[in-house]
């Protein structure tokens, strides 16, 4: 069966929802037309010359970055400066675009959490409470004899989750009514005539992310030509995702040998190292990408080392002061983790699906 581009967009904004995303940000499909048929799919950290000519040269027609491609709002495109050169191309052969950036860092399975596993962490927990995902109420009215495969197809759409407990519903019997008319092709009854049918009121519950789905698979699974049901908000909230983790390392060890884990785990020549090197450290809280300020307090009263990225040198004499560890290593490096990560994902719900991880793109610093 083929794959479009909007399919790849559906999942990817299931897996991590827009709704997820920071307001400055900007993510989505970038370029593109989501009725092309996607013959090789390619993710990579950002897009660059060189991944669009990596992608034009591997027959790829799909890219997936980490970064938005367009991020700042344009005036113009055109041959005049490199990324309307880059537009141009990738219109011209026929390459989409799609950018998943601050909500595929806080979404499970996101880059936070691959970051926290590369480095062994266990007992993860949120760093910082970020989001909480809205439920909704589906309520549906179904014939007695269908009642079966529309609660199986519910659960199979992802309906019915509380907690550890999958599947779970609620049915009260009653009678329902109605007519049809002119240009109707009702499954019960006829034209013009009033039926009452023995229903079944089948209630669940589904996260707002996947309720599209989940409709659509009710619909398909019911009976009836015209599927009578209502969408209630709740009060109650789902998940709720955090800014980073903070986990526990297998045993206690120095800053100086923590640190040289790290290094090592992430495969970059160099980190840069806040704190009394000898200190003994265990906790560790992780924030990929770019350092903020505004998750110091929850860092300091949680974990006894962060490693993220980016860190600015205000920031860096702050929490030396306040006697906080800390490992920098880089932007590149405590994201770029995601790109092998994020294929496994693609190819495991798209296994008709080539998908590539990208090879040319390097962390811009060099260390001399």
């Amino acid at each position: 069966m083929a794959v479009k581009c909007g399919d790849i967009v559906s999942f990817m904004e299931e897996f991590a929802p827009t709704s997820l995303a920071e307001d400055w940000d900007n993510v989505g499909l970038m370029v593109g037309n989501r009725e092309d048929e996607i013959k090789k799919l390619m993710v990579c950290l950002d897009v660059t010359p060189e991944v669009v000519e990596e992608a034009e040269s591997n027959n790829v027609n799909m890219i997936i970055s980490h970064h938005p491609f367009i991020f700042k709002g344009l005036k113009r495109i055109n041959s005049e400066d490199l990324k309307g050169r880059m537009i141009m191309k990738l219109i011209k052969k026929g390459i989409n675009v799609y950018s998943a950036h601050t909500n595929l860092d806080v979404t499970v399975r996101g880059v936070n959490e691959q970051l926290a596993k590369v480095l062994q962490l266990e007992n993860l927990t949120n760093l910082k409470s970020y989001k909480t995902e809205r439920l909704l109420k589906l309520v549906v009215f179904v014939p007695k004899d269908s009642i079966d495969v529309v609660r199986e197809a519910l659960g199979k759409a992802g309906a019915g989750w509380i907690g550890n407990y999958s599947d779970c519903t609620f049915c009260t019997e009653g009678i329902g009514t109605f007519k049809p008319l002119e240009g109707t092709n009702p499954y019960i009854g006829s034209q013009g005539s009033l039926e009452k049918v023995e229903e079944y009121r089948l209630e669940t519950i589904a996260s707002e992310r996947i309720i599209g789905k989940v409709i659509s698979a009710m619909k398909s699974a019911h009976p009836y030509e015209e599927v009578a049901y209502d969408l209630y908000p709740l009060e109650v909230t789902g998940k709720e995702y955090g800014l980073g983790y903070v986990g526990e390392i297998d045993c206690a060890t120095s800053l100086n040998d923590f640190a040289k884990g790290v290094k090592n785990k992430l495969n970059t020549p160099n980190v840069r190292v806040i704190g009394n090197l000898e200190k003994e450290v265990k906790k560790v809280a992780v924030y990929c990408g770019s350092f903020g300020n505004e998750i110091i307090g929850a860092v300091k009263s949680k974990a006894d080392v962060l490693v993220t990225g980016d860190v600015k040198y205000h920031d860096a004499l702050d929490m030396s002061q306040m006697g906080m560890c800390v490992v920098d290593a880089g932007h590149f490096s405590t994201e770029r983790i995601i790109v092998p990560r994020l294929v496994e994902i693609l190819k495991e719900r798209f296994k008709e699906l080539d998908v590539l991880s990208n090879n040319v793109e390097k962390d811009p610093f060099k260390f001399i």
